[in-house]
């Protein structure tokens, strides 16, 4: 065993003695379908279940078939967390900055829930024999939506919303074509890093005896780790391009502090109409 105690949905024996370690979780169940291959598969205490992953989830971890609409989701979720495990070791901190949002709990109960699981060792939280083998599992059996995604961190990054993957295509080729525009304006809004620090700066033109030089007139951070927040600060600058030149007239009269305060009102106003319509 892994562990000091018995894991939930895991037989006593340790994972491996009657399983092939090196092969995908779910490997010894039969498919009787009339195409080989489709479902229903079947274990071998006879029951028949529609997917690999179905049997996963409710057999192995013992969840509620009622929620398997959240199944997808949740999997590809442990999915990448594993992987990132198995790959290559992960600082605590890096871990719960880039994974959990800086929440150190959810990071906790979720590495607790996995040890519990008897998917990760309680000694480096790298994946046990059969951690391994659900990763190739649900590497084997991602959809060809998920597939198009990298699995890992940046999987993770791009799933922090409810945002299904259509949509996300749809708002990075929309991103694509306003920053077509913004690269021929004078004084436009742009995404960096400021040690590790993610920021927004609005850049202007400076017309100089010389030459005409780029200048950041306004900047705003977030902390290390909170990429998302600048990402969707971003996004909502860049739905309001047409306003970019009076902001940047407003920066060079009144200051960048006034920009800022103007943000502030134009947050209040929107989340005000998005509650009263």
């Amino acid at each position: 065993m892994v562990s000091s105690f018995h894991p939930f949905g895991a037989g006593k024996e340790r994972y491996g003695d009657d399983r092939h370690p090196d092969l995908p979780w779910g490997y010894w169940m039969v498919s009787s379908g009339s195409v080989p291959g489709e479902p229903p598969l079947v274990d071998e205490n006879g029951r028949e279940w529609g997917s690999v992953r179905e049997a996963f989830w409710i057999d192995r971890l013992g969840l509620p078939s009622i929620h398997t609409g959240w199944m997808n989701g949740i999997m590809e979720f442990m999915a990448s967390y594993l992987a990132i495990a198995d790959g290559r070791f992960v600082a605590p901190e890096e871990r719960v900055h880039d994974i959990f949002l800086g929440d150190r709990h959810l990071d906790q109960f979720f590495r607790a829930y996995l040890l519990a699981a008897g998917l990760v060792n309680d000694t480096d939280g790298r994946p046990t024999p059969e951690g391994r083998s659900v990763l190739l599992m649900l590497m084997a059996t991602r959809t060809r939506e998920d597939a198009a995604e990298d699995v890992g961190l940046d999987w993770i990054i791009a799933n922090r919303t409810a945002a299904s993957h259509s949509e996300r295509v749809a708002a990075a080729e929309q991103v694509e074509r306003r920053e077509r525009v913004a690269a021929r304006m004078a004084h436009r809004f742009s995404t960096d890093t400021i040690g590790n620090d993610p920021v927004v700066k609005l850049i202007g033109l400076r017309i100089t005896r010389e030459i005409p030089v780029r200048s950041t007139l306004w900047t705003m951070a977030w902390p290390d780790g909170d990429r998302l927040a600048r990402d969707r600060f971003y996004l909502w600058l860049l739905e309001r391009i047409d306003r970019w030149d009076e902001w940047s007239e407003m920066v060079s009269r009144d200051g960048a502090r006034a920009l800022t305060e103007h943000f502030m009102k134009l947050a209040f106003c929107d989340r005000f109409q998005s509650h009263t319509r």
